[in-house]
């Protein structure tokens, strides 16, 4: 685990003069779950945008396994094991569960789109789709309409549709919002189940969620990482306690 999967490297970026990175150093070990924690506006998602390929640093490089990624785009970061989910879910409501499913595994293997009929019948693809519904405890719903599903189990497609092209490093973009108590437990228990095969780059507002699933933890205020340790090391940092979880440093 000591490893760096990923690794940033002195991460710049502004906007109209404002930074929302600045000299970001930070790296996620092969078989860890990191998380980035910070309040609203800390730069937390447009950091995750740098590290896919949806905005370009202005200084700074990312590393992938080794492999400067600092300027390739989103597809080929893609093949080279980067996988994201979105905070706001986006499925195909008209097809079923196992159509969404099958359109991920297809776009992860190239097949193109106007192929998906065919693709419904080829072993290869059906199985693939089947297994990582199978692995998000989807397997009851697999023709059931995505426009059908609660908030929670539309969660767990999308965690699915993630996992289609076996990635290295999964970056989960607040993966508990909008999930009730029940739904975010299940959650969390999904992603201690895959934590076993998979580094994750965690996002998450959630800190019950963070303190259980993190190997370690980042802390962003402002565009600049403040500490980055273990929970513990994390929940006893002054300055965290001060600029992020709300406590009174000095407290016993």
């Amino acid at each position: 685990m000591n490893r760096p999967l990923l690794e940033l490297m002195d991460v710049h970026k502004a906007f109209d003069g404002l930074g929302v990175s600045v000299g970001v150093h930070m790296e996620v070990r092969l078989g860890e779950t990191h998380a980035l924690i910070g309040p609203n506006g800390a730069g937390k998602t447009s950091l995750i945008d740098q590290i896919c390929g949806e905005i370009v640093p202005d200084r700074g490089r990312i590393v992938l396994d080794g492999e400067d990624i600092t300027r390739l785009p989103v597809h080929r970061r893609a093949r080279l094991g980067l996988a994201r989910s979105y905070q706001i879910t986006s499925l195909m409501d008209a097809l079923s569960v196992f159509d969404n499913a099958l359109l991920a595994v297809m776009a992860h293997c190239g097949t193109p789109w106007r192929m998906f009929r065919s693709a419904r019948n080829d072993e290869r693809l059906r199985d693939a789709a089947i297994a990582v519904l199978a692995r998000v405890d989807l397997g009851d719903h697999v023709e059931h309409p995505a426009g059908e599903l609660s908030h929670g189990l539309r969660r767990q497609l999308e965690l699915a549709m993630t996992l289609a092209g076996h990635p290295r490093l999964l970056i989960l973009d607040e993966p508990m919002a909008g999930l009730g108590p029940r739904e975010s437990a299940r959650m969390v228990e999904l992603l201690q189940e895959l934590k076993e095969d998979h580094s994750i780059l965690l996002v998450e507002h959630d800190m019950d969620a963070v303190f259980t699933l993190a190997d370690r933890i980042s802390v962003l205020v402002a565009g600049r990482l403040i500490a980055t340790g273990t929970p513990q090391e994390v929940r006893s940092d002054r300055e965290v306690r001060r600029a992020y979880l709300g406590e009174d440093a000095d407290a016993a």
